[in-house]
């Protein structure tokens, strides 16, 4: 195992070593991304900070990905979080400390499902889209389950089986559980779900009619993908290793555009300690009206220029025109 370990590692290495010297190569350069704020998720316990939406009432949410876990399914710290968005990007307004959303207090909805899914690992909860009031699809990671929460009612329902997500694409079981789907993102009636690594890409479904795959997007050179949203009719996908942001055509599955933070990223200020030093932690994305949020797994880890700071960390970008 460890043999296999340090080969897929210096796979990983070495590509990320190609797909740098690809873009600096590249005659389209990316945009350099411009931090508008950086903001300690501060007062929670939501330390494995993963998927980010925005709905429509103007609360940022965050799913933590450490949710209930089998036999009894008991639910140690709530696994969606939520702040009001005008105190993030108003800087003269005070950051309240995220707060817990508690209608899944009670864990026997996890536990219902769970048993009707047929559920093996623990819920691992990654993408986070707003569908609806009150409602959110999440993908969870290491069972390959499409998910709905309301959270209003404290419900939580099956939307599509790893039979309907993977059918006819044996090749997204050869990473494991713990590489799997991570983004979601809706627009009208097409789902996208980002696959993180092996392979990297984007699998599209219908959802009229009944969910469906209808085809797959690649990014070239994307190493991993670990977020997704859309806005105005365009597609979005946040590349972890090389902290990139993909703008792609939902149509061609062209990208259109990249935006560049790893200025940001690759700081002692915004990096948590990790064992391998090309690792990076950007997990969840929002990109919406004039800013572009990035939220930052720390996975219980320290900051490197702070040993005791811990929290999970949003960062807010200013949005180049026209990205």
């Amino acid at each position: 195992m460890k043999i296999t370990y340090r080969l897929i590692l210096l796979s990983f290495f070495l590509l990320a070593f190609a797909e740098a010297a690809r873009l600096q190569a590249a005659p389209e350069k990316p945009l350099k991304l411009s931090l508008w704020r950086a903001v300690f998720l501060e007062g929670t316990e939501a330390g494995n900070a993963s998927g980010l939406a925005i709905s429509a009432d103007g609360w940022l949410y965050l799913v933590d990905d450490r949710g209930p876990v089998p036999p009894d399914w008991r639910m140690d710290t709530p696994v969606l979080y939520r702040m009001p968005v005008d105190s993030l990007i108003n800087p003269a307004s005070r950051i309240p400390p995220l707060e817990g959303v508690t209608s899944f207090k009670d864990t026997g909805a996890f536990a219902s499902l769970a048993g009707k899914a047929g559920k093996q690992h623990k819920f691992d909860l990654e993408g986070l889209a707003s569908v609806g009031e009150n409602l959110f699809w999440a993908v969870d990671e290491r069972d390959r389950l499409l998910l709905e929460l309301d959270i209003k009612k404290g419900t939580l329902k099956l939307v599509a089986s790893a039979q309907t997500l993977l059918e006819d694409q044996e090749d997204l079981g050869g990473g494991g559980i713990n590489r799997s789907f991570e983004g979601i993102t809706k627009i009208g009636d097409r789902l996208f779900l980002a696959h993180e690594m092996m392979p990297s890409l984007i699998v599209c479904y219908r959802v009229d009619g009944g969910l469906r795959p209808t085809g797959r997007i690649l990014i070239d050179g994307s190493l991993d993908l670990t977020g997704a949203d859309s806005d105005k009719g365009w597609l979005y996908f946040l590349g972890r290793m090389n902290s990139t942001i993909y703008k792609v055509d939902p149509e061609s599955g062209s990208v259109i555009a990249r935006a560049d933070f790893s200025e940001t990223a690759d700081s002692s200020a915004f990096r948590y300690q990790n064992p391998m030093e090309f690792f990076r932690n950007s997990e969840g994305l929002v990109v919406k009206g004039d800013f572009i949020y990035v939220v930052l797994d720390g996975n219980g880890k320290s900051i490197l220029a702070d040993p005791r700071q811990k929290a999970p960390l949003l960062l807010i970008f200013s949005r180049p025109p026209g990205f």
